[in-house]
């Protein structure tokens, strides 16, 4: 089999680039330096495994592979990774399922797991990010600064999606909000960034007749599935397209041709939970050219800062804990009328 042609317009970086893909041993970040290595890029891979399959692989492609952990107290390996690059993607994150203690913990960040253990998502979406771009910071090579978090970063924090999300996965939802809002941050000591939102992704490639999805300055658009191979293209466009300085860029897909209108859940007293239809932003540009969409891309305009996305996740907490009794109340009071028939009949 002969490998699918390049997508078209892809952009043409200098011969001077060093490209830092912190995570390039991941599913988007081995598309990403496979991508940039077959365009003649030097790309530098760190990751916690440099003898895994996936580094190996990447290392026979011509990949400098580095050893490191953005959750490391010792920066050493993090400060000689990033020593001559010109761009840094931050290609990692960390999904860690929730435990009913950490409800102790939820407005009271000073302890808990959030601070004592290294996989949490407050530990590599937020503080990992804040150590690269430190990194990155002290010196006087890297122009741009790059993040992939998630589409759900940028929904408002009463979001059934967003509070699921947080209750469920350690509030990872939050971590990458401040991540962002940290990676925006390197714009005060001029370095460059882009944010990347993929949607719900998809390990295949793009179906026949589908279409992707792209926006920019945190415009509100349907959350499909959508391709790492897409994802990847986005972000090789946020590397190096000048139009992706400074924006945030979400990137999703569609099964078929929207026609520039979407569905979305809403309510209303009169007629309940329901679908209607709306028409997408101006910021929100579909079709099959990826590269194309990214030169639509503008700066951000209005910078997301924090918010509080704690509340929200209490009351669903709460809610479902006041459920779970109430069950659990129910059932105990049937078998207890259960059992007494059985004693009567006996």
């Amino acid at each position: 089999d002969t490998d699918p042609a390049p997508p078209p317009g892809r952009p043409t970086p200098g011969t001077d680039e060093l490209v830092l893909v912190v995570g390039g041993a991941g599913r988007v970040g081995t598309r990403l330096v496979t991508t940039l290595r077959s365009m003649g890029v030097a790309t530098r891979v760190m990751t916690r495994d440099p003898f895994s399959d996936a580094s190996k692989r990447l290392k026979s492609l011509g990949a400098e592979i580095v050893l490191g952990d953005v959750t490391d107290v010792d920066t050493k390996n993090l400060d000689d990774a990033v020593k001559g690059c010109t761009r840094v993607v931050a290609c990692f994150g960390a999904q860690r399922v929730s435990k009913p203690t950490d409800v102790f913990w939820l407005f009271d960040e000073r302890g808990g797991p959030n601070v004592t253990d290294a996989n949490h998502p407050a530990a590599v979406n937020h503080r990992g990010v804040v150590a690269l771009a430190i990194a990155c910071a002290k010196t006087s090579t890297v122009k741009r600064f790059v993040r992939i978090t998630g589409m759900s970063a940028g929904y408002h924090p009463f979001d059934f999606v967003c509070v699921a999300l947080n209750l469920v996965l350690s509030m990872s939802i939050r971590y990458q909000r401040l991540g962002e809002i940290s990676t925006r941050l390197l714009n005060d000591s001029g370095i460059e960034y882009a944010i990347v939102r993929p949607g719900n992704l998809m390990e295949q490639a793009r179906p026949t007749n589908s279409v992707v999805i792209i926006g920019h300055n945190s415009a509100k658009q349907p959350a499909g599935k959508v391709s790492r191979d897409d994802v990847a293209e986005c972000v090789l466009g946020a590397i190096f397209w000048e139009s992706a300085k400074n924006a945030t860029i979400g990137i999703s897909g569609k099964p078929f041709p929207t026609g520039g209108v979407t569905t979305e859940m809403v309510w209303d007293p009169a007629r309940g939970m329901h679908y209607r239809t709306v028409e997408m932003a101006d910021e929100v540009f579909e079709g099959t050219d990826v590269h194309a969409m990214m030169g639509e891309m503008k700066p951000d305009t209005e910078p997301e800062g924090v918010v509080k996305y704690q509340p929200f996740v209490f009351m669903l907490a709460a809610l479902l804990a006041g459920v779970f009794t109430g069950m659990s109340a129910l059932v105990f009071a049937l078998g207890k009328k259960m059992l007494a028939a059985v004693v009567g009949m006996a």
